[in-house]
C-alpha cells in the first residue's frame, strides 16, 4: 500500500504547540531545567561604600567585602554593593590615597566632621541638597524632624553630609577601666588624682600582679592618647577659645603637662615599650584580655565589649570597673565625648549613580540598620519587652557583631533606653555581667563634661594643608619628648609652635579667628548640643 505523505500542521496547530512550549522554554532559560547552567547576573544599580576595617570579620565569615551581610544588603535593598575597606587607624590616609588615585568609593564617611570638611574644601565631595529633595523620602524626613543636627551637616550653607543622632552609649567614648580586684590586693582605693593614679600603677608593679618586674601594668586601646589629652584639655580634634582667641589644641600651654604625663608612663615602664609600633594595639589588648594588666586606657562603652567579654570569660576572678577621670592640676576634665552627630556620610563628586546612593541611604535608614545592629530575629536575638536580647553571645560575636559597621545611617536614638543594655544582653552569666558594667560605664562617662568650646572646628583648606605639611614633624617632636626624652616637654612645645609658624600657622590662626567671629552667634544657639 502506498504510504500517505506526511501533512504539516496548520497555523492554528502551530500556535497551539508554541503556546505549550513557550513556558517550558522560558523555564529552561531561567535555569530551572538546567541546574548546571549559571544564570546571568541580575543587574542592580551599583553603589560603592567605604568601610572601616577593624579586623573583626573572621575567616569563616569571609571578608568585609563579601560575607553574609553584604549579600543580605544586596538582596534586601536591590542595590549592588561594593565595599571599600580602609584600616581603622589609618582611615584618613588610605581614603586620601584612594581619592588621589580616582578610586575612592561613592559614599565616603568618617566620624570626624573636620575630615569631611577638608574634603568639602578640596572639592572632593558634592552637595546633597538636590539629590535628597529629588530621590529621598526617609532621609529627607529625618533631616526635617531633627533640625538641631543641621549645623553638623551643613558646610558653606549647603548640605554636604548626612548624619544621624548618636545614642548616649555611643557618645561615651574615651574612658578608663581598672581591676578592682587588683586594688583590693594592694590595699588601695580607686585613684582620684594624678598623683594617686601613678601611686596605684607603682603598687601594681611592686606587687608583681602583672608578672615580671619589667612587664607593663597598663593596657592601651585605640585612641588611647585622646584620653590623656582629654584630661588636660589638649584633645587634638579641638580648637579652644582662650580669652576670646581661637587656639589649636596642639599648641596650648597645657600640652607641656600632658607630654610630661605620657613621658612618666613610658619612662617607668607602665606601658608596653613597643606601643608606638603596636598600631592596632593587639599586643596591649591581649595583655588585658589575658588578665596581665590592671588598667585599661582607651574607651568606655561598646567599643571594648569583645575585649571585656573575653577577659570576663577567661579570667573569672577579674573585676574590671569603670574609673572616673582623675583630677590633674587643671581640675576634673571629662573623658572624650562625641557630639550628637553620628558618622558623616558624604557623596564623592565622581559618584556614578547619585540616585542609587541616596536610595541606598533611604533603605538603610528605614529598614537595614536594625537587622545589621542586632542580627536575625530568633537566630541572633529575640524581642523581650520590645528590646532585642542576644540569644548566644559567642554566636552573635562571631556572625553578627561586625555587621553594625555597615549601618552608616540609623534611627536608633529615639528608642534607646539605658536599661535596655541589660535587658538586651545574652542570658549567659558573662554577658549579663558585662551588660551591668556597660551601663555603669555610661553613667561614669557622662558624669564629667568633656571640654568642647565650639560644636565643630573650622574646615578651611588652608588649615588642612598646614597640618598636612607639619603633622609628621609634630609627631616626631612628641615622640622625642615621650619616648627618647631628648626634649623636655617645654622644649617640645616650643619646637612644635616654631614648626607651626614656619608652615604658615600664624595666617591659619587668623583665618580660624575670623571664622569663629563669623559663626559665634550660631555657636551660642547650639550650646545645648555639646552635652548629651
Amino acid at each position: 500500500m502506498k504510504e500517505k505523505p506526511m501533512r504539516l500542521p496548520g497555523r492554528a496547530a502551530c500556535t497551539a504547540v508554541l503556546a505549550l512550549l513557550c513556558p517550558l522554554l522560558l523555564l529552561s532559560a531561567c535555569g530551572l531545567f538546567s541546574p548546571g547552567v549559571e544564570r546571568p547576573p541580575v543587574r542592580f544599580p551599583q553603589v560603592s561604600v567605604a568601610m572601616l576595617d577593624r579586623g573583626e570579620v573572621s575567616e569563616s565569615e569571609g571578608s568585609y567585602e563579601h560575607n553574609r551581610w553584604t549579600k543580605w544588603i544586596e538582596e534586601q535593598s536591590g542595590i549592588g554593593l561594593k565595599i571599600v575597606p580602609v584600616p581603622r587607624n589609618q582611615a584618613g590616609e588610605k581614603l586620601n590615597r584612594l581619592i588621589a588615585a580616582g578610586a575612592a568609593p561613592d559614599l565616603i564617611w568618617e566620624y570626624d566632621r573636620n575630615y569631611i570638611g577638608t574634603l568639602v574644601a578640596q572639592g572632593v565631595v558634592q552637595p546633597l541638597d538636590e539629590y535628597i529633595d529629588k530621590y529621598s523620602t526617609v532621609v529627607k524626613s529625618y533631616i526635617a524632624n531633627n533640625p538641631d543636627l543641621a549645623p553638623y551637616m551643613t558646610f558653606d550653607g549647603r548640605l554636604y553630609a548626612i548624619t544621624t543622632r548618636r545614642t548616649p552609649d555611643a557618645m561615651a567614648n574615651g574612658g578608663l577601666w581598672i581591676r578592682r580586684d587588683w586594688l583590693e590586693r594592694v590595699g588601695m582605693k580607686a585613684p582620684s588624682t594624678e598623683e594617686e593614679f601613678f601611686a596605684v600603677l607603682q603598687a601594681f608593679r611592686d606587687s608583681g600582679l602583672a608578672g615580671p618586674a619589667e612587664a607593663p601594668v597598663l593596657s592601651l586601646y585605640a585612641h588611647y592618647a585622646h584620653v590623656f589629652q582629654a584630661l588636660y584639655a589638649t584633645h587634638p580634634t579641638q580648637w579652644y577659645v582662650e580669652n576670646g582667641t581661637m587656639t589649636n589644641a596642639r599648641f596650648v600651654d597645657r600640652v607641656v603637662d600632658e607630654l610630661a604625663f605620657e613621658r612618666k608612663l613610658y619612662a617607668n615602664g607602665y606601658i608596653d615599650r613597643e606601643y608606638l609600633t603596636d598600631t592596632d594595639m593587639q599586643r596591649s589588648m591581649t595583655a588585658w584580655t589575658e588578665g596581665r594588666t590592671g588598667v585599661l586606657i582607651g574607651n568606655y562603652g561598646p567599643a571594648v565589649s569583645s575585649s571585656m567579654l573575653e577577659l570576663l570569660g577567661h579570667v573569672p576572678e577579674a573585676d574590671p570597673v569603670p574609673l572616673e577621670p582623675f583630677a590633674t592640676k587643671y581640675g576634673h576634665m571629662g573623658m572624650y565625648q562625641e557630639t550628637p552627630a553620628f558618622i558623616y556620610v558624604a557623596l564623592n563628586k565622581h559618584a556614578s549613580d547619585p540616585e542609587a546612593a541616596v536610595r541606598y541611604l533611604d533603605w538603610m535608614m528605614e529598614k537595614g540598620w536594625f537587622t545589621l545592629l542586632h542580627g536575625f530575629e530568633n537566630e541572633h536575638y529575640r524581642l523581650v519587652d520590645g528590646v532585642p536580647q542576644t540569644i548566644d553571645a559567642d554566636k552573635f560575636r562571631r556572625e553578627a557583631a561586625y555587621a553594625g559597621e555597615y549601618a552608616i545611617v540609623r534611627d536608633s536614638a529615639a528608642s534607646f533606653r539605658p536599661e535596655g543594655l541589660i535587658a538586651g544582653a545574652a542570658p549567659d552569666a558573662v554577658s549579663r555581667r558585662w551588660a551591668g558594667l556597660l551601663a555603669q560605664s555610661l553613667e561614669t562617662a557622662l558624669r564629667y563634661p568633656f571640654r568642647r568650646d565650639i560644636p565643630y572646628s573650622p574646615n578651611m583648606a588652608a588649615i588642612g594643608d598646614a597640618f598636612g605639611a607639619v603633622g609628621p614633624r609634630l609627631s616626631d617632636i612628641r615622640t622625642a619628648a615621650i619616648v627618647t626624652g631628648e626634649l623636655t616637654p617645654g622644649e617640645a612645645l616650643e619646637q612644635m609652635r616654631r614648626e607651626w609658624r614656619d608652615a604658615g600657622g600664624e595666617q591659619v590662626d587668623r583665618l580660624a579667628q575670623q571664622w569663629y567671629e563669623r559663626n559665634r552667634d550660631g555657636f551660642e544657639r547650639t550650646k545645648g548640643l555639646l552635652r548629651p
